[in-house]
């Protein structure tokens, strides 16, 4: 099999993800998913925007697996365009309820690719009240240290 890793292209990352599939590499498939987030959000040279467009990448294809074609994030993007991507990280974080993509991510087993994970990540880019509402949605959906 191909090395996730020197994949160039979300579209050779689908692939991959499919033939990992149809060969039950669920490991091979897992790679394959993180690289394509990875090469999503790859053009944005701030390190929280780039990782909030990875975890859009992820719900989107997470989406597309779900429905069987792309579907975009069309609320997140008119969002973004409205109040940028660090607003939206503080909006989705401080939220009563849990977005539809951090649910889903979750359901994936990609906890951390939701955008909570990111504000976790960053606690110095976000608002202390951020962080700690990010922090509390996450402590029921990340591994306990040993």
């Amino acid at each position: 099999m191909i090395d996730p890793n020197k994949l160039k292209t979300a579209g050779e990352a689908r692939t991959l993800m499919e033939n990992a599939r149809k060969k039950n590499r669920p490991d091979i498939y897992q790679a394959a998913f993180r690289r394509l987030v990875q090469l999503e959000g790859r053009n944005h040279e701030d390190p929280v925007v780039r990782q909030f467009w990875s975890a859009v990448a992820a719900v989107e294809q997470v989406l597309r697996e779900k429905h069987g074609k792309a579907v975009r994030a069309n609320y997140t993007r008119r969002k973004v365009a409205a109040v940028g991507e660090v607003k939206c990280l503080v909006d989705w974080a401080m939220k009563k309820q849990e977005t539809e993509g951090f649910r889903l991510l979750v359901e994936a087993g990609l906890v951390d690719q939701t955008g909570e994970y990111v504000v976790v990540q960053n606690p110095d880019r976000f608002p202390t009240g951020a962080v700690a509402a990010a922090r509390d949605r996450l402590a029921d959906h990340l591994p306990t240290p040993a």
